[in-house]
């Protein structure tokens, strides 16, 4: 896709969007409005066990339609992205069952199921911890066969706790805490989009590299993180990569959530004025953080961001203005080199009445096209046998910028990846890996 392509498709959806109010668009896990902090034990668990022994081709009769329910936030502070990623999987359905579209599906349905169709329902937990488990177990109640969601970290841990308890699987879209499968031996619980470590360990890698071989400075760095587990996890995982890289961290400090000025930490990096400056937070910390370093008359050489919108949405870096311009940051997006993605943001406008502007639907499709492979994998819409199948299957063909969905035995992505955007006239671009870039990258 050329760049000319890139520049038409990105006015036409802000052309589109001009009515859309610009607010402050949660980062990978939420925004500042909520939190990322520890799990809690969710709703309660229901029997919720699937016996449906339906298979299609290969014996039995097949089902009419497979059940996908989508737990995300519809309401509230992260409804923006919530709808936005609800949408996503709603369109991804539409896709698989018309055919035509998405490889594998060409003649509509689940080819092994003699074109049984999914079906997605989207149920809101308003982004709140103790919704998760709730909307977890309805959906179940409802006959959901596969559960995904929840954007929010600990309400991803509230709702696969349900999942666990009644064998049904769940595949996290967007979440980012390792906690989520790290240490939990969850059986029913997978999960597409990269964790903290796979975010901090692509940023140390990339940014550095990235600089540097366009004659950049970048061997030492200052961190500003948001206090909280999804924060606290990014910087812990930057301070192993980024030596590793030849980074020497020489400053960090951290912010609460509600803090209404940012002066102190912008004057504190300032102060340190390493090579490159690393935020990690959700939108309002970043844009209060952008405003504050304005404030204290500085920019650092080399302005960053490890898992934050702070540079890599359209929103943010609309309401920072041209401050932002040559800010780079990583976050997962979609592939703009495949046709594909261009049918989804057409398709999507269509089919929902404004643009496709928020990321995070580039995982709730690919989460929904790789629990489509999984049932054909398995022929069969049993449970367990869907289950089984995603811990085999590899899907090749999806339109986020990553490789092949691929599970590890730890039921995480072993191809996760967050690419890096950079912000040209207040509009982020993914620059990085060279396989996935819109544009050269521009150092400002």
């Amino acid at each position: 896709m050329s760049d000319d392509n890139n520049t038409s498709r990105r006015n036409y959806i802000k052309t589109a969007g001009a009515g859309v109010a610009a607010v402050g668009i949660a980062g990978c896990t939420g925004n500042d409005g909520g939190g990322d902090g520890d799990g809690g034990d969710g709703g309660d668990g229901g029997d919720g066990g699937d016996t449906d022994t339906t298979s299609g081709s290969n014996g039995g009769s097949a089902p009419d339609e497979i059940l996908i329910g989508g737990n995300h936030p519809l309401s509230g502070s992260l409804s923006r992205a919530g709808v936005a990623m609800a949408n996503g999987g709603r369109l991804a359905v539409k896709h698989i069952n018309d055919g035509g579209v998405v490889p594998g599906f060409e003649d509509g349905g689940i080819p092994a199921l003699d074109g049984a169709e999914l079906a997605f329902e989207a149920r809101d937990n308003k982004g709140e911890q103790e919704l998760g488990g709730e909307v977890e177990q309805e959906l179940i109640d409802a006959g959901a066969k596969v559960l995904t969601g929840c954007y929010s970290s600990p309400v991803t841990l509230a709702a696969t706790q349900v999942a666990e308890r009644s064998q049904i699987p769940h595949v996290v879209d967007v979440s980012v805490a390792d906690g989520i499968l790290q240490g939990r031996d969850a059986e029913y619980t997978w999960r597409v989009s990269p964790n903290a470590n796979r975010f901090a360990e692509n940023y140390a890698e990339f940014m550095p590299n990235l600089a540097r071989a366009n004659d950049k400075t970048y061997d030492t760095a200052s961190i500003v993180y948001l206090n909280t587990a999804f924060g606290q996890a990014i910087r812990q995982h930057l301070n192993t990569y980024l030596p590793e890289n030849d980074v020497e961290v020489v400053m960090e400090d951290a912010y609460e959530f509600g803090q209404s000025s940012m002066d102190t930490e912008a004057t504190k990096v300032k102060q340190t004025d390493a090579d490159a400056f690393v935020f990690v937070g959700y939108a309002g910390g970043g844009i209060r953080m952008m405003n504050s370093f304005q404030n204290v008359n500085y920019r650092p050489s080399l302005m960053t961001g490890c898992s934050t919108p702070t540079y890599t949405s359209v929103d943010a870096v609309t309401e920072i203005g041209r401050y932002a311009n040559g800010g780079f940051g990583n976050n997962y997006d979609f592939n703009y080199n495949l046709d594909w993605t261009d049918k989804i943001f057409a398709d999507y406008r269509t089919e929902f009445g404004e643009p496709l502007e928020v990321i995070h639907a580039a995982m709730t499709y690919t989460t929904v096209v790789t629990v489509a492979n999984a049932i054909e994998e398995a022929g069969s819409a049993n449970v367990d046998d869907i289950n089984s199948a995603l811990g085999n299957v590899s899907v090749s063909d999806h339109p986020a910028a990553m490789g092949p969905v691929t599970f590890r035995d730890d039921h995480e992505n072993e191809n996760g990846m967050a690419p890096m955007l950079n912000v040209k006239n207040i509009d982020p671009q993914v620059v990085w890996p060279e396989e996935y870039a819109e544009t050269e990258p521009v150092f400002e």
